[in-house]
């Protein structure tokens, strides 16, 4: 018996720590470490969804660093899940403008620190389509520690946000969750409708409104491929400080574009992403995205809107949970971009 109840817990965590190095111009030389830790509390069964534990360190030549921890909770059978998001970072970023139609040239980098909390609470209110109704909470206290251009956008203040400060906002979470896999979807439907309110009421030294509509399909294909479909649109309304705009860019949405090299109040979005197989533990992906930003939807214009294609190299680091080691090389109008993470983009 002892025997089977240690089988039996040894099926239900798993622990990955990957090292991590590399280098920038902004940064130098960067070392840190990242996790994932997956795993069922109390009495859960194996079929039931893990919870996890994702956190990365890393501490750049330049004395610059990132600290973060992700925590996920399925609670109950998944009656309850529990998120939060815990980060600390002071690292280097670029600002190109507001707007769909910002030049290179007026690129201008800049050093903030940020410290990040958030977390959620969120119930299933009908069992059997694995819908969650939720509330959650975010806070943000927003620095920027250092100006490379002295004459530029930033510097001078004509930005909201500039001068930094703290964000502190509520909101309300609905979800319809109906992936067979967490990590790694093979079929199934992901749909998330999120809204916070900012405001003086909540201690927020900014007024506005941030939306999130997240809408995935994951369509299996022969024996083993997927197809992944994505809609997102994202809105921030109000006096929104210009790092909390809708983003167009990074290592999820758009990929091949720098998060941020084009920003507004409204982002939309779409992507494609075909997942295959190639051998034993490795696979591969093609995907295709098309989006754009505008400070008003009705300013939005088909002719205007950025693609994005790519590729990809998957690497399964933990079989039983379907978690994946991704490379990705993005190439959008311009641009490129190579992202090297844990998990899918969507």
């Amino acid at each position: 018996n002892g025997q089977e109840k240690n089988k039996t817990e040894a099926k239900k965590t798993s622990l990955v720590v990957l090292p991590v190095i590399f280098y920038t111009p902004e940064t130098r030389w960067a070392a840190g470490a990242g996790g994932l830790y997956a795993f069922r509390l109390g009495k859960s069964e194996i079929t039931t969804r893990p919870s996890s534990l994702l956190f990365d360190f890393i501490y750049t030549q330049n004395k610059q660093f990132v600290i973060e921890f992700m925590p996920e909770l399925y609670l109950k059978e998944e009656k309850y899940f529990l998120t939060s998001y815990l980060s600390s970072q002071k690292f280097p970023e670029k600002f190109y403008g507001i707007g769909n139609n910002t030049p290179e040239s007026v690129a201008e980098d800049y050093t903030p620190r940020t410290v990040s909390i958030e977390f959620s609470f969120q119930k299933k209110i009908w069992p059997k389509e694995k819908i969650y109704a939720g509330l959650q909470y975010k806070f943000q206290d927003f620095k920027i520690l250092k100006f490379e251009k002295e004459d530029g956008m930033l510097a001078r203040g004509e930005i909201s946000g500039t001068k930094g400060g703290k964000i502190s906002g509520a909101g309300f979470i609905l979800k319809l969750d109906s992936r067979d896999n967490i990590f790694y979807p093979t079929r199934g439907d992901y749909f998330e409708l999120s809204t916070n309110f900012y405001g003086q009421a909540l201690a927020s030294d900014y007024s506005f409104v941030r939306v999130d509509v997240d809408l995935r399909k994951y369509i299996p294909l022969f024996s083993s491929h997927v197809l992944a479909l994505q809609a997102f649109m994202q809105s921030a309304s109000g006096s929104s400080p210009f790092y909390m705009l809708s983003k167009l860019g990074g290592q999820s949405t758009m990929r091949g574009y720098y998060s941020g090299r084009y920003r507004d109040k409204i982002l939309v979005a779409f992507q494609v992403e075909y997942r295959l197989p190639i051998w034993r533990r490795i696979g591969m992906v093609c995907f295709a995205g098309w989006g754009d930003v505008a400070d008003k939807f009705n300013h939005f214009k088909l002719e205007d809107f950025k693609y994005s294609l790519g590729w990809g190299l998957r690497y399964k680091i933990v079989r039983k949970e379907g978690t994946n080691l991704r490379l990705d090389f993005g190439y959008g109008q311009g641009c490129s971009g190579i992202y090297f993470t844990a998990g899918e983009a969507f």
